[in-house]
């Protein structure tokens, strides 16, 4: 028995939850029936050079893709808004494009046409208007790429894409009356249709995304001779995306004849935007040199091939290693199953992680790595980010889609088809099929103290790249059971096998209503969640990070999942007093077969001036435990269920034969 001081709470709140899951599981069953660079990290740093008046022509090429950002909040207009506050100077013009929006929220741009603006020294004019199209189509990319390039000559060339992203594997420009998305290779075909690629002079100074997750491997890649310079976002943008005002009073201050200059002053006014937004915790934006590639790119494929050989050898146990490895790296965007997944981690973090695994080739990647990306900035929970991401199939079905990127790794489309199929490459013998059935109900055991545990074998934990706790409140009764979530507070050393439980009769709440919980990123100190809730009625995913050194709760804010294309939501939603959220939680039938599992509403409430997330005591009652046993390719089967009895703060635990 556990003697944890617990205090009652809220008699009968799982028995309204109860009530509404009986509905569900009686609808379910009627309808079953039918048929080494600078850093500026956490912050903005000094930037030499600015100050030097700005001399040469420059034009801005601004791709400004509405989408639902636009026609539902806005964010489109408001940054135009942003970048006409301040006129720039002679010599600096801006050219805009805007389409890919069911309405816009202002009177210039009109929603069923391509509109052309020019913003200079004499303000902001319309230029051209042309038919409808779709903006994420290559041929819709390409007209205005040969527009700008033929109608404003200039010395220094940038491009800016806005509007959603989705990483390597989903591309950008998400336009929301077609549903498509620009993928990469699109892109790339529309750049080779009007510039010849040319490393040593690029026609773009700087590629910028003001879209989420485009600072990847493969999009450094795929402008290559196209940029001089890749200015993007590893994480979620938030709305507020970049700062244009402080990028028009960059140029005023002046950013002499350089481009470098130029793009650290959009990463520093990005990170002044997010501070006064409120949304700097987990900002990235960085600037790759694209000048740089080569020698980043025979490294990390020189990686990808070392880790082939090591898996050849031994696939089970270097897959289950390296996968474990990924799982602690930065992770971006979510990759669960409400976020979704992008299959987006960090690139240095993940190869100093994977060094031991890999120790001819991750300190040479590193070191590419860092004379790579020239500059960079970070909110406080994003520290361990190095400014590029890669890719890492958490999700084996988007394999095919990551094998379609020309600028995809080669070395690294092996590994992972390795590891996707099971099918051992071509002169290898050895395929590797991770099979858990056998954990499907392990038998569990409980210390003297009540604590949880089981063993696991060497052959066992080499299915294994992580070990997930669920805690799950039932009634026998009623024949439900609710999911709480799926949580890594679990203690395994991965040295002996010993998996142990760290349940203390408490669990994640906001202001005292109990929430479901998914990790979406992990280190060493903290963890971030998401938790699916309704927020005034709307579908969202509330993103929080928990300090395990202070063990402290910070609420970051809402936001959807990616949609069916893959592209991430950047409205980045802080909550407010006088917002109703409605928890949500799994449910299920306990004689189910498994199907009836659905996402159910319990709680509505308002939050008031400081939301609070804390640990706080469960109501009494019944709940179970299992260990979530997770292979590389996110199969997974559960243990047997220990059970919690909670009563007048006593905690008896309870495993079976």
């Amino acid at each position: 028995m556990k003697g944890h001081c617990l205090s009652r709470r809220r008699a009968g709140l799982w028995k309204a939850l109860t009530a509404v899951l009986c509905v569900v599981f009686l609808m379910l069953a009627f309808a079953g029936c039918s048929d080494d660079g600078e850093s500026s990290s956490g912050g903005q740093g000094k930037i030499d050079g600015l100050g030097e008046k700005t001399t040469g022509t420059w034009v801005v090429e601004m791709y400004v893709c509405g989408t639902d950002l636009e026609s539902e909040n806005g964010a489109a207009s408001d940054d135009l808004a942003e970048l006409t506050k301040k006129k720039p100077p002679e010599g600096v013009t801006f050219v805009i494009q805007t389409g890919g929006a069911k309405k816009w929220q202002n009177k210039d741009v009109k929603r069923k046409e391509i509109d052309r603006f020019v913003y200079d020294k004499d303000g902001l004019r319309k230029v051209e208007h042309k038919k409808d199209a779709d903006m994420a189509a290559t041929d819709t990319f390409a007209d205005f790429l040969h527009y700008a390039n033929d109608n404003y000559a200039a010395d220094h060339r940038i491009l800016i894409v806005w509007d959603h992203g989705g990483g390597t594997v989903f591309g950008a420009c998400y336009d929301e009356r077609t549903g498509n998305m620009m993928k990469l290779n699109q892109m790339q075909d529309a750049l080779a249709s009007t510039y010849d690629k040319n490393t040593e002079k690029p026609p773009f100074d700087i590629v910028g995304f003001d879209c989420c997750l485009m600072a990847t491997y493969g999009v450094a890649n795929t402008f290559e001779g196209y940029g001089r310079y890749l200015v993007a976002s590893q994480e979620l943008e938030p709305g507020n995306g970049w700062y244009y005002t402080g990028i028009v009073n960059g140029f005023n201050k002046g950013v002499g004849s350089d481009p470098l200059v130029l793009a650290k002053v959009i990463c520093n006014a990005y990170m002044e935007g997010c501070e006064d937004a409120g949304t700097e915790d987990q900002a990235t934006l960085s600037v790759t040199d694209l000048s740089k590639l080569p020698q980043l790119r025979a490294a990390y494929e020189k990686m990808g091939d070392e880790a082939l050989k090591v898996a050849q050898a031994d696939p089970k146990k270097f897959f289950s290693r390296y996968g474990r490895q990924a799982k602690k790296s930065e992770n971006f965007g979510g990759n669960t199953r409400d976020t979704g997944f992008t299959n987006m981690i960090d690139l240095g973090d993940f190869a100093q992680r994977t060094e031991k695994l890999l120790p001819k080739t991750s300190k040479d990647v590193l070191s590419a790595l860092d004379a790579a990306v020239v500059y960079r900035v970070s909110g406080d929970l994003k520290k361990d980010s190095h400014g590029l991401s890669c890719y890492y199939p958490y999700q084996v079905e988007q394999q095919e889609y990551f094998e379609d990127v020309r600028a995809a790794s080669d070395s690294y489309k092996r590994l992972y088809r390795y590891l996707a199929t099971g099918k051992a490459p071509r002169g290898a013998k050895k395929s590797v099929m991770f099979d858990v059935s056998s954990m499907e109900d392990l038998k569990l055991d409980a210390d003297s103290e009540g604590t949880v545990f089981c063993k696991l074998t060497e052959q066992q934990m080499e299915n294994l790249a992580t070990i997930r706790c669920n805690l799950i409140w039932y009634d026998a009764e009623q024949d439900v059971l609710v999911m709480l979530g799926n949580d890594a507070n679990v203690d395994m050393d991965w040295d002996s096998g010993m998996c142990k439980d760290n349940f203390d009769g408490t669990w994640v709440m906001l202001d005292k209503h109990p929430v479901y919980i998914d990790v979406t990123d992990e280190t060493e100190g903290r963890i971030t969640y998401a938790i699916p809730i309704k927020l005034n009625g709307k579908q969202m995913n509330l993103f929080v990070s928990y300090d395990k050194n202070a063990n402290a709760y910070k609420i970051l804010g809402a936001r959807a999942g990616l949609n069916e294309k893959g592209a991430a939501d950047r409205n980045l939603v802080k909550l407010k007093s006088g917002d109703k959220i409605t928890t949500q939680f799994y449910g299920a039938s306990i004689n189910g077969s498994g199907d009836d599992v659905a996402l159910v509403d319990n709680e509505t409430f308002t939050i008031g001036d400081n939301p609070k997330v804390s640990d706080e005591p469960l109501e009494d009652g019944t709940y179970g435990y299992v260990f979530d046993f997770i292979t590389p390719t996110g199969d997974y089967s559960m243990s047997d269920l220990a059970t919690y009895e909670l009563k007048n703060g006593n905690i008896t635990t309870t495993v079976y034969e």
